[in-house]
């Protein structure tokens, strides 16, 4: 191969690899200003106040659980009998043991905030948790520190703290046992995927059409072309965000089943919230071709008032949604997320689209939320294999739950900081924004000089990243027949999240530079 990467044909995820390593070789790992992943961590640290407490539930969790098994004594919390107070006690002295006097008293206002909002929690979850209970969930058998197998379904804590966050930020009632805990948005999309199709229940086999928009994030292409199924793409304007009616009825009348609409929103790769008229012209599609709809929202908590597809009753109730902490927490290894189901959905789309598909004697999945909690354990095509250990890890589960409960203020303060990171990237580029968050398309074509214009894509993107500054290739983002339709090998994607203010209005500037000549 010529260059590092062929931009018609190596996925994105590989293309910007070899770049940042003629970056790194070029300008040292400590220098490069990497706008490729939306990998917050390259950036920014996951809030420290969640971090440190979840440091003080790791030590609590020596002093609940630190028996030595050859005197056959039991876990801590295996004592039924054990007093509140005692316990309480034992939380006071730990800190005050371990820590400075004014870390100690921080740390202790963080725990009672946190089992506060941990009650209340559960009383709006119904959960029917008392204080001992919560106490027990979080520190039996040192769940919080890998010492059990994560629990499948998901911790039921962690359930009920994000089934809350979602009713306040989705605008619909989210029930904690409507969640399946997932290793990352990842996770749930595979086992969506898997148990849907030729390892499942075998609704969606090579031959069958979805929809989708794009540009769409990579992989979601790659799957269905290595499924054999046919894609019909609704093409969202990657650097404006708008939808051509024309396009949106083209879908609606296509004679062929469409069996499932898969949407980002927002969306990656463009960065932008999914209008009313595309969250209309969804719900009209999935109608008239009794589809799934299959969302993946992990970006929807950066964006103030934003709308959700959730909000849309006759899309709701054929719903899935998968989300994941990765994002928002700035914690993309903790691989923490769930996919959400409704009941209502469950009824919906196990009786009214799938009815016929639940056999039992060619499965063991009794409805849908069941096919998916099946089927997010590895072992090909045998759902349910390894079940056990298919959950969220345990510290992954403490640090959720830390990052979550605790982290609010730093959440808000990186939401407004992102903010800003993308107007001073637009405005040093010189291109108008239009309401993008997040990430961004550009067509470097509509920046370049006309000698930039002659070389190969691959050698434009190799001389920024000999500057310094990693883009990612967005032409695999697109459709098969976006791509036909339109040339879009002189799209980049830019992940904005990852950089300083300083470092953002450099890597625009060396962009700049490289594809203007100066």
């Amino acid at each position: 191969m010529k260059y590092t990467f062929d931009a018609k044909t190596t996925i994105p995820f590989l293309a910007f690899r070899g770049l940042r390593a003629i970056a790194e070789k070029n300008v040292g790992e400590a220098n490069v200003l990497d706008l490729s992943q939306g990998e917050p961590g390259y950036g920014f640290s996951p809030n420290v106040r969640s971090r440190r407490f979840f440091a003080f539930l790791a030590i609590l969790d020596i002093a609940f659980n630190n028996h030595n098994i050859d005197l056959n004594k039991n876990l801590f919390f295996k004592r039924l009998d054990s007093e509140l107070s005692e316990i309480e006690n034992i939380v006071e002295k730990t800190a005050d043991e371990n820590f400075s006097s004014s870390v100690a008293e921080q740390l202790k206002n963080d725990w009672n905030e946190f089992i506060l909002e941990l009650e209340k929690v559960c009383d709006a979850q119904n959960l029917n948790y008392d204080r001992f209970t919560i106490y027990y969930e979080l520190f039996k058998y040192s769940n919080l520190m890998g010492g059990r197998y994560p629990q499948p379904a998901g911790h039921p804590l962690l359930q009920a703290v994000m089934a809350e966050e979602y009713s306040e930020n989705l605008g619909v009632k989210v029930k904690a046992h409507e969640l399946i805990g997932i290793m990352g948005a990842s996770h749930g999309v595979g086992a969506t995927f898997q148990g849907l199709g030729e390892e499942g229940i075998k609704f969606l086999l090579s031959g069958d059409t979805v929809a989708m928009t794009s540009p769409v994030y990579a992989p979601y292409n790659a799957i269905f072309v290595e499924r054999d199924i046919d894609i019909l793409s609704l093409p969202v304007d990657p650097e404006t965000g708008g939808v051509e009616q024309a396009d949106v009825e083209k879908i609606l009348n296509q004679k062929e089943r469409i069996k499932a609409f898969i949407l980002i929103s927002p969306n990656n790769p463009t960065g932008f919230t999914s209008n009313e008229t595309l969250l209309n012209a969804i719900e009209r599609i999935a109608e008239k071709h009794n589809s799934i709809i299959i969302t993946d929202e992990v970006y929807f908590r950066f964006f103030k008032g934003a709308k959700s597809i959730c909000q849309y009753p006759n899309a709701a109730r054929r719903l899935i949604r998968i989300d994941s902490l990765s994002k928002i927490e700035r914690a993309t290894g903790v691989r923490a997320g769930d996919i959400y189901v409704s009941d209502h959905a469950n009824d919906f789309i196990s009786n009214e689209i799938l009815g016929e598909f639940f056999n039992p004697n060619t499965t063991k999945a009794t409805d849908v939320r069941n096919l998916l909690f099946l089927a997010k354990s590895p072992g090909g095509k045998n759902l349910g294999l390894f079940q056990h250990i298919t959950g969220i890890p345990g510290p992954s589960v403490g640090l959720s739950l830390a990052h979550v409960v605790l982290g609010k203020k730093e959440r808000a303060k990186y939401v407004e900081m992102l903010e800003k990171k993308v107007d001073i990237f637009y405005d040093t580029l010189g291109v108008k924004k239009e309401g993008n968050g997040y990430y961004g398309m550009i067509d470097l074509e509509k920046l370049e000089s006309e000698d930039s214009k002659q070389l190969d894509i691959e050698c434009v993107l190799e001389r920024i990243a000999e500057k310094g500054v990693v883009l990612m290739p967005a032409n695999l983002f697109f459709s098969p027949a976006d791509r036909k339709a339109k040339d879009r090998t002189r799209m980049i994607r830019v992940s904005l999240p990852n950089l300083s203010f300083e470092g953002t209005k450099r890597a625009a500037e060396i962009v700049l530079e490289v594809v203007k000549g100066k």
